[in-house]
């Protein structure tokens, strides 16, 4: 059985009650601390799976507690939270870090209930563990599903049109109902069923997109590539053969892959990304500026779009230094003719943000979530009649 227990250790009485309140929504057994002599004692007994744990407290710090944590070598989820500034933040990130815990994410108080749910979501566990046979099972009966993305991309002139999708794969359990990919994905790529689940995540998407281009409308599809797929010479051609099949243009696919990714094998992968490159295949470094990102990757590796981490993108409206870093970042990929994508883009005030940097493309909760096909097409359509194209409507 998944215990789900969370800590929340923050001597504010108002926000250690609302921590509670949405934690306990989201199915979590929680124990609140309002002042740390307690802390560890209750770390021991509750074993957490999960923490909450504010920097600034009567009598001890924040720092003093993630120090106790890494000398008893907690292997709990930590969240730091703080009203202090994000260059705080990030340096208490790196220091539990360093002391070998698991720092899952910080924000600034106060946190908004949306952003709040949406970062300890992936936390709470299911008590459900599936086995490779059963997902082998789910790839033959059709019981995968998949949702798309919209994405924004910049038209000129204040113009933000939805004319690209990522495609996410769903499972449609007959028990449990609809389960996110974080549940299986891991169980995928470790008992090799990750080839047989991307096949059939890219034919399905495929064909969804001529339909949509039968449509009218237009999309680039994002697809999701495992490393297994950068040790496979042949894949390149593999994936171009099915785009003929599907009736698409190689221009229509952007592959989504992060640089733990491409670096299995630096030699093999550099092939492999050229290669696709050269048949005129779309590819996104995706989860920019997150674990050991590098700008070097920027100009070894053929990418041509960088997509930024929602880390950096969810810091931007109370963070200075991460507002520089989005802007620098962005003007850096435009002077290495990289478009820029940027992922997690919640609120109109952060869409704003980005728009004055003159990020290229965005996603996220502020222009619509993961939808099956026929509901996007709805959103697609009252989103985008907000922008009409100004010279359809001047002919018109």
């Amino acid at each position: 059985m998944a215990n789900n227990s969370l800590l929340i250790m923050d001597d504010d009485l108002d926000i250690s009650v609302f921590f509670r309140d949405v934690t306990e929504g989201l199915g979590f057994n929680v124990r609140v601390l309002n002042e740390p002599a307690h802390f560890f004692s209750t770390v021991a007994q509750i074993d957490p799976d999960v923490i909450i744990l504010d920097l600034q407290m009567p009598n001890h710090d924040g720092i003093e507690l993630l120090r106790g944590l890494g000398e008893r070598e907690c292997k709990a989820n930590i969240f730091i939270a703080s009203g202090l500034d994000g260059r705080v933040l990030a340096t208490a990130e790196q220091l539990g870090t360093t002391l070998g815990l698991s720092i899952v994410g910080t924000f600034c108080k106060p946190v908004e209930l949306d952003t709040l749910r949406r970062l300890l979501q992936p936390y709470c566990k299911q008590d459900r563990v599936f086995t490779a046979d059963e997902l082998a099972y789910a790839i033959d009966a059709g019981q995968l599903v998949v949702h798309y993305l919209p994405q924004v991309s910049h038209k000129g002139s204040g113009r933000w049109v939805i004319d690209g999708v990522e495609a996410l794969v769903r499972w449609q359990h007959e028990e449990h109902g609809l389960i996110q990919p974080t549940e299986f994905i891991g169980l995928a790529e470790e008992s090799g069923l990750i080839v047989g689940l991307t096949d059939y995540v890219f034919r399905t998407a495929m064909d969804q997109t001529r339909i949509w281009f039968h449509k009218g409308l237009v999309f680039t599809l994002g697809l999701n590539l495992s490393a297994d797929f950068l040790t496979d010479l042949e894949f390149p051609d593999r994936l171009v053969k099915l785009i003929r099949e599907k009736q698409l243009d190689c221009s229509m696919i952007s592959l989504e892959l992060t640089e733990t990714s491409a670096f299995v094998d630096p030699e093999l992968g550099l092939d492999i990304l050229a290669r696709l490159r050269v048949k005129h295949i779309n590819v996104c470094l995706d989860d920019f500026g997150v674990g050991n990102s590098s700008l070097t990757h920027l100009y070894r590796m053929p990418f041509n779009e960088l997509k930024l981490d929602n880390a950096f993108v969810n810091d931007m409206r109370t963070n200075e230094d991460a507002r520089h870093i989005v802007e620098g970042l962005i003007y850096l990929a435009h002077k290495l003719n990289m478009r820029v994508g940027a992922e997690g883009v919640e609120d109109e005030a952060t869409f704003r943000l980005l728009e004055a940097m003159n990020c290229d493309k965005m996603q996220g909760f502020h222009f619509g979530p993961a939808l099956p096909p026929k509901e996007l097409e709805h959103l697609v359509t009252n989103w985008n009649a907000r922008y009409p194209d100004p010279e359809v409507s001047e002919s018109a």
